[in-house]
């Protein structure tokens, strides 16, 4: 029983890391405090399998999976968890420039309408941040 609570220790604390790196701890503190409130067993999921296990391996690096986040869902046209990853990804180091040319390059993919709603997604956090 150890090794399995050890483990999940482990992916508490890789969630803790990733998710502070990529929306800031006091954010990423109200982000699972929220989704808390509304159900703690998808809290402790979050933080257990995306952030505790997915996100800290190592064949991908932050950079990489937030742009694969933006593709996903920019084509899903879910703009409140867009509008999240796109703070996410400036955050990690994804520049306005390549954010910009992803959403160019997703056009031929999936369309200019859905890309068009991405990137007033991403207009609004650009404005915001002042970039």
């Amino acid at each position: 029983m150890e090794d399995i609570l050890g483990h999940l220790t482990d992916r508490k604390k890789n969630a803790e890391r990733i998710g502070s790196q990529l929306y800031t701890e006091k954010n990423w503190n109200a982000i699972i405090d929220g989704i808390r409130q509304m159900d703690p067993n998808f809290a402790s999921f979050i933080e257990q399998v995306p952030y505790g296990s997915i996100y800290p391996r190592a064949d991908l690096n932050l950079q990489k999976r937030e742009i694969i986040a933006i593709t996903a869902l920019c084509q899903l046209n879910l703009k409140p968890q867009l509008k999240s990853h796109i703070i996410a990804a400036l955050n990690v180091g994804v520049t306005k420039e390549e954010i910009l040319e992803l959403f160019l390059h997703l056009a031929m993919f999936i369309g200019f309408p859905t890309v068009l709603d991405g990137l007033r997604v991403a207009h609004e956090v650009f404005e915001k941040r002042g970039i």
